[in-house]
Formats: structure tokens, C-alpha cells, sequence
């Protein structure tokens, strides 16, 4: 295993309330020296939940995407607050976004996007025993919410507009779990 590079300077290029830009200058075991880039997320993460309303049945939320300028399906999520769990705040989005919690929050994996340029981390979670309980959140509108039969998820995976490859991933992860 090869000997981790030694940082030599850490130089902040531009923040936003989201993340941060750093130029990272390293050198590696073999004495070649180069500089990266790279976002540091503000906070703790976030989380992504997959709501199961009955054994067969998913729910999911559609919401306005800014990143790629249109409406997208994707499951629960939100960031992790400061002093919250992954858990606790994967409860907080659910009962914010769709007016429901888990009888069993169960954590399938925590994943990084792009972790050659980012320190940023899902963590993913199966929701199963939903019941009643609505929580204000922070949302600019109203989320929708739509339901989909496990039985139809090639079809969703299919969809223009259910792009978000943690969601993706995530719909493998809960059948997975669902039917070992």
C-alpha cells in the first residue's frame, strides 16, 4: 500500500454557503509534487431515504432540480444538521418531506459522489413502517409525492427525469435488502 501524499499548503479559492473551493498542494511517496482541487462540503453530509409505503410499494418526491433546470423524481433527502445522527436527520427529511416517519430506519451505505474532488457523503437509508407524523420543513414549495411498484422500478430507472445517480443506486440497495 502506498504511503499517503504529505499536504504542503491548503489555500482556499472561493466559498459559497454550500461548500468551499482548495487548492490542495501534495507530494507524493515518489517525490513528484502536484496541486489539486477540490469542494469541501459545510456541515456533516446529507442523507437520502427510500420510504417504503407497503412491502411492494416506494415513495417518492418530485422537486424542482436547479442543477439541471427541471422537476426530478428522486427519493427523501437533505442534509445532515449540525448535532443530528445520520439517522436522526434522515427521520427529520422524511417527516419534513413527505408528512411521514419509520417505525425502522435501516442504513444500506454511505456513498461519495465524486471523491476525487469532493469530501461530500451520502448516507442512505431504508424507511419501512411509515406512519403520520408531518413536520414543517424548508422547502420553497410543496413537495409532491408519487408512489411506484417495486415491480416497475426498470421503468423508473428508465425515466428522463429520475437522473440522481444516488437514487439510483439507491433503488438496487433497497431491493437488495428487501430480497436478499
Amino acid at each position: 500500500m502506498s504511503t499517503l501524499p504529505e499536504i504542503l499548503n491548503t489555500t482556499p479559492v472561493a466559498t459559497s454557503r454550500l461548500f468551499s473551493i482548495e487548492q490542495v498542494e501534495l507530494r507524493f511517496s515518489n517525490g513528484t509534487e502536484a496541486c489539486f482541487e477540490r469542494l469541501v462540503g459545510q456541515g456533516n453530509g446529507a442523507v437520502l431515504v427510500v420510504p417504503m409505503q407497503t412491502e411492494e410499494t416506494l415513495l417518492l418526491i418530485r422537486e424542482y432540480a436547479v442543477g439541471v433546470e427541471c422537476y426530478e423524481l428522486s427519493f427523501v433527502k437533505g442534509r445532515v444538521d449540525a448535532g443530528e445522527t445520520p439517522e436522526q436527520a434522515a427521520h427529520r427529511e422524511l417527516r419534513e418531506e413527505t408528512g411521514f416517519d419509520a417505525g425502522r430506519m435501516e442504513a444500506l451505505a454511505t456513498v461519495s459522489l465524486t471523491p476525487a474532488y469532493s469530501d461530500y457523503r451520502t448516507h442512505i437509508f431504508l424507511a419501512q413502517d411509515l406512519f403520520a407524523s408531518p413536520l414543517l420543513g424548508d422547502e420553497p414549495e410543496p413537495l409532491e409525492t408519487q408512489s411506484w411498484r417495486l415491480s416497475d422500478l426498470p421503468e423508473l430507472r428508465a425515466r428522463e427525469d429520475f437522473s440522481d445517480a444516488r437514487s439510483i443506486l439507491a433503488t438496487y440497495l433497497a431491493v437488495e435488502r428487501i430480497r436478499p
